[in-house]
């Protein structure tokens, strides 16, 4: 079947907001692949380091966006074995982008069905923040009962994902940093003691089971100190990389590289620590099916509403430039969504 067109979110060169323009993009051929009509995408982290080109391997032009919902509206010839059938709604995740436009066609393995009870705009909230939570407090933090975790950033899309999985532990304590504006959301959220990032030094009396972290730099070497010994720390992403929207300089980052890189083994064996790091997408290619029974799980208690989604916003892909924006200054409280096409 011969490709087609679809209007999308294109990142035309590496840079600021003037890299991005809504325009028609191809579309691969069908063939080996299932075609989504796209009703919302998630907006995350990860599309501003793409856009920003801190991401490798990337070819411009390109489509924006790792993750969407929308309906199955066509299956091609070479696809076999498959439980997708048309009609179907389904979340889409690709970490390499592509998810920001009209019409997509994807492998089924990047593919999962939305239950009935999940709309397509709760849908586009839920795979990446809350996969990202779970397996980093669960999977690799091993979070038990009673224990003590920080969770940095507690209010945007994983953190406070990150919250309400903490609080379905019994007796576990959660500590939260972000801005001082959010405080009322952070402990309506669950967050038992709310750290602003004015008063971060703070931090330097508590002791803790388990950070989960977005920053590198010497707040990672920092926050090493924190952790009570067999204690954990998951690193996330390197959210400071980015400062309202302006990249850290070659300098800044090559800093930070070089702190990460470095981490001692001798001082994780003396102080008894662990450090770990979780890649979503390379957990999703790696091991679907852990993915997906580990989704399913989460379904099940959005469900029972034991969690319980938060979307800040939701914007047309006309306004791509302000919804960016708002993430990049760190404005939202729950995930930022935008709005692709009509339902």
């Amino acid at each position: 079947m011969e490709s087609r067109n679809s209007k999308a979110v294109v990142v035309k060169k590496f840079g600021g907001y003037e890299s991005l323009s809504i325009q028609e993009f191809d579309l691969p051929p069908l063939d080996d692949t299932i075609e989504i009509k796209v009703e919302y995408g998630g907006l995350n982290f990860a599309d501003l380091y793409t856009r920003q080109g801190l991401m490798a391997n990337k070819k411009l032009p390109f489509v924006l966006g790792i993750e969407c919902t929308g309906i199955i509206t066509s299956i091609g010839s070479n696809v076999s074995n498959t439980d997708f059938k048309v009609g179907q709604r389904v979340i889409c995740y690709d970490y390499n982008g592509g998810m920001y436009r009209e019409v997509v066609r994807l492998s089924p393995t990047k593919c999962f069905l939305l239950p009935d009870f999940i709309s397509t705009k709760l849908g586009a909230a839920i795979f990446v923040n809350y996969l990202t939570a779970y397996f980093s407090l669960l999977s690799l933090g091993n979070l038990k009962e009673n224990e003590t975790i920080l969770i940095l950033s507690c209010t945007g899309g994983v953190g406070s994902a990150a919250t309400q999985i903490a609080k379905t532990i019994k007796g576990v304590t959660v500590f939260g940093t972000g801005s001082i504006s959010k405080k009322q959301d952070a402990l309506k959220n669950g967050v038992d003691t709310f750290i602003p990032n004015e008063s971060f030094e703070e931090l330097q009396m508590q002791k803790f089971d388990l950070i989960l972290t977005n920053e590198a730099g010497n707040t990672f070497n920092f926050l090493q100190e924190l952790l009570n010994p067999l204690g954990n720390i998951v690193i996330i992403g390197a959210n400071n990389y980015i400062q309202n929207d302006q990249k850290i300089s070659m300098l800044s980052l090559l800093k930070s590289w070089w702190t990460m890189k470095n981490v001692s083994i001798e001082s994780l064996i003396t102080n008894s620590r662990v450090v770990a790091g979780l890649h979503l997408g390379m957990l999703v290619e790696r091991d679907r099916n852990k993915v997906q029974k580990t989704l399913e799980h989460i379904f099940k208690l959005i469900k029972d509403e034991i969690l319980k989604p938060l979307i800040h916003s939701t914007m047309p892909m006309a306004q791509i430039v302000s919804a960016t924006r708002l993430l990049a200054e760190r404005k939202n409280v729950g995930k930022v969504l935008i709005k692709i096409s009509d339902q």
